[in-house]
């Protein structure tokens, strides 16, 4: 052939296949177009099975029922040809009784009533009738017939297959990034190789943990923010270590706690510091952190200088504030 010829060729198939179904003109009275729509919703075929006609009731039934949604998009403003052999020959055939079975029947119709309906069709990547679809209860696109040819019931039972294999596929391949999150947050913060910034990120979107898990991982990225407050003042300077021990003492309000022996000794001796130097010290909270040095750093030796000065405070913290107390009563 030609290649004059074969283009021309070419051009004529591209364009019958935009072409519409019938040269009629669809048409425009509103009374007679919801004259259609309402012939279209009393077909035989949607009184065979349970089929929706509104899509939040299919979307409730297949939530409820744990189940897919199958869409039957046709038409109603004009006879569609392809549709009606679905409807009559398949939709109604015994063998889509295995079909209605397993799936929420959903039937939405194209009108041209409602123009925002009519859209659906365009929105589940349809370009023509008869179209399927299959949803889950969210709404959300599992699988599309692609062929505006005429279909079986083996097929649309193909096309649920397809969409629950790709949902357990989904579901297969989230849980394995779950984890490999979790592994690589405890790994990364027992080895000590991730930044605040990225443990938080990960620590978010981990799931599936135990109380217990949960706890020390909160309690390791309490260690980063510790080390992160500390690198941003001079630890030896005495106001220094003050303004750091208030940041514990709001980390503490927040339930955050030390997991490290280093994050420790920072986080409570911090706090400490910030009780001796404050006007009205928290009696409490210097307890809690003494008894918490005590436990961890009391056996050895290095520390015993620094505990008995902090043991000394307290008894006379604790003297003080009883005579305080004592003169108000009077």
């Amino acid at each position: 052939m030609p290649r004059l010829a074969a283009s021309r060729t070419l051009a004529l198939t591209l364009l019958a296949s935009f072409a519409p179904t019938t040269t009629a003109q669809a048409p425009t009275d509103p009374a007679e177009l919801q004259r259609r729509a309402a012939d279209k919703l009393a077909q035989p075929f949607l009184r065979l099975h349970e089929w929706h006609t509104d899509l939040g009731a299919a979307q409730r039934t297949a939530a409820r029922d744990g189940k897919l949604i199958l869409v039957h998009c046709t038409r109603s403003f004009m006879p569609c040809g392809t549709s009606i052999r679905c409807e009559q020959q398949v939709l109604s055939s015994p063998e889509f009784a295995a079909v209605a079975a397993e799936a929420v029947l959903y039937c939405h119709v194209t009108s041209h009533v409602d123009a925002t309906a009519d859209q659906r069709l365009a929105e589940w990547r349809g370009s023509g009738w008869p179209h399927h679809v299959v949803l889950d209860a969210t709404g959300r696109v599992l699988g599309t017939h692609e062929s505006h040819r005429d279909k079986s019931a083996a097929e649309f039972r193909a096309l649920l297959a397809a969409a629950r294999s790709f949902l357990q596929v989904e579901r297969d391949t989230l849980a394995a990034e779950r984890r490999a999150r979790r592994e690589r947050l405890q790994a990364g913060l027992q080895a000590g190789a991730l930044d605040l910034t990225t443990a938080r990120e990960l620590f978010a979107t981990c799931e599936a943990l135990t109380a217990a898990e949960s706890r020390e991982l909160a309690d390791r990225i309490t260690d980063l923010e510790i080390g992160a407050a500390l690198a941003s003042v001079d630890r030896f300077a005495p106001a220094a270590q003050i303004e750091a021990g208030g940041r514990f003492v709001a980390m503490h309000r927040l339930g955050k706690r030390p997991f490290a022996r280093n994050a420790v000794r920072d986080f409570w001796g911090g706090i400490l510091v910030f009780q001796e130097q404050a006007a009205t010290p928290n009696l409490e909270l210097a307890k809690e952190a003494l008894g918490a040095l005590e436990q961890r750093f009391g056996g050895e030796r290095g520390y015993r200088g620094f505990l008995d000065a902090r043991r000394e405070w307290l008894v006379q913290a604790s003297a003080a504030a009883d005579a305080a107390k004592g003169a108000r009563t009077f």
